[in-house]
C-alpha cells in the first residue's frame, strides 16, 4: 500500500502530454493502480465482529502487553489482522466490523487484580488518532485497502457518547453533573459528553466524520446509541452520508428487537440506517439447550421475519463482545448456531472465534478471550469452521436466504425439532434443526432439484424419491437443503 501511495503522489503532479497515446496510457496505469471499491453492506452480507486486541498478534508488542492476563492488552493489532485476511476470505466473510480504534487512556482502571487496561477500545482519550497498541493510521489504511482488494468491506466502531476514565478534556466537552436519564447519565461511571450542547455536538460530529476521511469504511457502528440524543445522532449520520455516500450507520441500541418502535423511529428520523437485533441470541440459546419449546421458537421466528420484512435492516448475532460466548452457553451443540444464524432473516454477524468454538465466561474480560491460533486447525475446530464456511457461502449466494419469505414447516415439541423454509421466485431453502432425538421429515418437491445439501454431522442425509425430499437428521443435528425448479419465475 505504501508503494502504491508513493506512485500516486509521483504521477499525479502536473505533466505535459506530448502525444494523446501517452496520456491514455498513463490514465490506464492510474486506473489500474486504484484499489477496488469495497462491497456494499446489504442483505448479501455476512459480517464478522473482531476485537482487535483479541484476534491476532502481528507486530512488535508494547511494553504493557501481558500475554495471558485477561485484563491487559494481549498484542492483537492491525498487522496481525491484515495477515489473517485470507483466512477470513476463506470463511466467506464479506465485512469486518472492528471494535474502536481511538487512542485509549493509558492508565489501568480499577484496583488490584481488577485493574483493567483499555484493550477493548471503548475508553477513548483522543478521538481522531489510532491507538498505538493497534497500529498507525497508515496500518489502518493499508488494512482497509487490502481487505477491499479481497472483496471485504470494513465497518468501524465509533464512540460518540463518552470518554475513557480519567481522559484529558481540554475542550471541556464532558458534562459537569451526571443526570439520571439515558442521555445525561454517566454510564458505568464514564465521563459523559454533553452532546446536547451544540458546541460539543459539532466536535463529536467532526470527530466521527474524521474516520471516514481516513479510509473508505462502508459502515459505522455508533456505540451506546441509546445514550445519544437524537439531534446528535441525526447530525452524525447526515455528516457521514455527506462525507461518503452509501455509508451505513448502525445503531447499537442495547436490547433492540425487530418490530421495536424505537428502532423504526431512529431510522425514520435519519438518526441511523440500521440497528442490532439483541433478541435473536436469547431465542437461539434457549431453543438449542432445550429451554424453549420448538413451537414457541418457531412462533418467535415468524414474528421476527414479519417485522424485518416491514421494518429497518437489523444485524443478528449469537453472541458478541458484551455477552457470554456462544460455545460456552450451549456447549457441544454450538454448530447448530450456524444453521440458525445463517438461514433466518437479518444480516448475520459472526463474532471472532464463534466458528471454531471459542469459549469464555459470561462477562468482561472472560468473554473476550484471545483467538487460539495454535489450535484452530485441530480436527474439531476445523470441522466446525468448514461447516460455518459452507453455510456462509450458501447465505451469500442464495437469494432465498437473503430476502425470501419465512415459513414454519414443522415445530415438534415431542422430538424437539424445528423445520422451516425460506423461498423467493428463484429457489427455496429447507432447514431442519433436530432436538433430543433424531428427526425425519418428508417434503413435496414437485419438479425441484437439489442444488446444495449441507449437514451437521455428516450422518444427516437428504434423498429425493417420488417427488418427495426426505431429510433424516440425527439428534442435535442440522440439515440445510437448497432447491430450485424451472417453473420458478426468473
Amino acid at each position: 500500500m505504501a508503494a502504491w501511495s508513493f506512485e500516486m503522489q509521483r504521477v499525479s503532479r502536473p505533466f505535459i502530454c506530448h502525444r494523446h497515446g501517452m496520456c491514455l496510457s498513463l490514465l490506464f496505469v492510474l486506473l489500474s493502480l486504484a484499489p477496488p471499491p469495497p462491497p456494499p453492506l446489504d442483505a448479501r452480507s455476512v459480517v464478522t465482529l473482531i476485537m482487535i486486541d483479541r484476534f491476532a498478534d502481528g507486530a512488535d508488542n508494547r511494553v504493557d502487553v501481558v500475554v495471558g492476563h485477561p485484563r491487559r492488552y494481549q498484542g492483537g493489532d492491525l498487522a496481525g489482522l491484515r495477515r489473517r485476511l485470507p483466512w477470513l476470505k476463506a470463511a466467506g466473510i464479506s465485512h469486518v466490523w472492528l471494535t474502536p480504534l481511538h487512542d485509549q487512556v493509558d492508565q489501568l482502571v480499577g484496583d488490584g487484580s481488577a485493574a483493567t487496561a483499555a484493550y477493548h477500545g471503548y475508553w477513548p482519550e483522543q478521538f481522531t488518532a489510532v491507538d498505538p497498541h493497534f497500529g498507525s493510521i497508515n496500518d489502518l489504511k493499508a488494512f482497509v485497502a487490502e481487505a477491499a482488494a479481497l472483496g471485504i468491506g470494513v465497518i468501524v466502531d465509533v464512540v460518540a457518547n463518552h470518554t475513557g476514565y480519567g481522559a484529558k478534556d481540554p475542550q471541556q466537552l464532558v458534562r459537569k453533573t451526571c443526570g439520571t436519564d439515558d442521555i445525561t447519565a454517566c454510564i458505568f461511571g464514564l465521563p459523559d459528553l454533553a452532546t446536547e450542547d451544540p458546541r460539543v455536538r459539532a466536535v463529536v460530529v467532526d470527530n466521527t466524520r474524521w474516520w471516514l476521511q481516513q479510509a473508505p469504511f462502508v459502515g459505522v457502528r455508533l456505540d451506546a446509541f441509546k445514550h445519544l440524543d437524537t439531534p446528535t445522532a441525526m447530525a452524525i449520520t447526515s455528516a457521514l452520508h455527506a462525507t461518503r455516500p452509501g455509508t451505513v450507520v448502525i445503531a447499537e441500541r442495547w436490547g433492540a428487537e425487530p418490530g421495536d418502535a424505537t428502532v423504526a423511529a431512529d431510522v425514520n428520523s435519519g438518526a441511523a440506517d440500521a440497528a442490532f437485533d439483541f433478541g435473536f441470541m436469547g431465542l437461539a440459546r434457549d431453543f438449542v439447550v432445550g429451554r424453549l419449546r420448538p413451537q414457541a421458537f418457531a412462533h418467535h421466528l415468524e414474528h421476527r421475519a414479519a417485522a424485518l420484512s416491514k421494518g429497518p435492516p437489523m444485524f443478528t448475532f449469537l453472541d458478541n463482545h458484551d455477552v457470554e460466548t456462544w460455545a460456552t452457553a450451549v456447549g457441544d451443540r454450538a454448530p447448530l448456531g450456524a444453521a440458525l444464524l445463517l438461514t433466518t432473516p437479518g444480516i448475520p454477524v459472526i463474532t471472532w472465534g464463534t466458528d471454531v468454538g471459542r469459549v469464555g465466561g459470561s462477562v468482561d474480560p472472560a468473554n473476550r478471550t484471545m483467538l487460539d491460533w495454535a489450535h484452530v486447525d485441530d480436527p474439531l475446530p476445523a470441522r466446525t469452521r468448514a461447516w460455518w464456511a459452507a453455510l456462509t457461502m450458501l447465505r451469500r449466494t442464495s437469494s432465498a436466504l437473503q430476502s425470501g419469505t419465512f415459513a414454519t414447516v414443522t415445530a415438534d415439541d415431542v422430538t424437539g425439532a424445528v423445520v422451516f423454509q425460506r423461498q423467493d421466485r428463484h429457489e427455496r431453502v429447507v432447514v431442519v434443526v433436530a432436538g433430543k432425538v433424531a428427526h425425519t421429515v418428508h417434503i413435496p418437491v414437485a419438479d425441484e432439484a437439489v442444488i446444495d445439501q449441507l449437514a451437521w454431522p455428516m450422518t444427516a442425509s437428504a434423498l429425493v424419491v417420488d417427488k418427495h425430499l426426505t431429510l433424516r437428521v440425527p439428534a442435535h443435528g442440522a440439515s440445510v437443503v437448497r432447491l430450485s425448479r424451472a417453473t420458478m419465475q426468473p
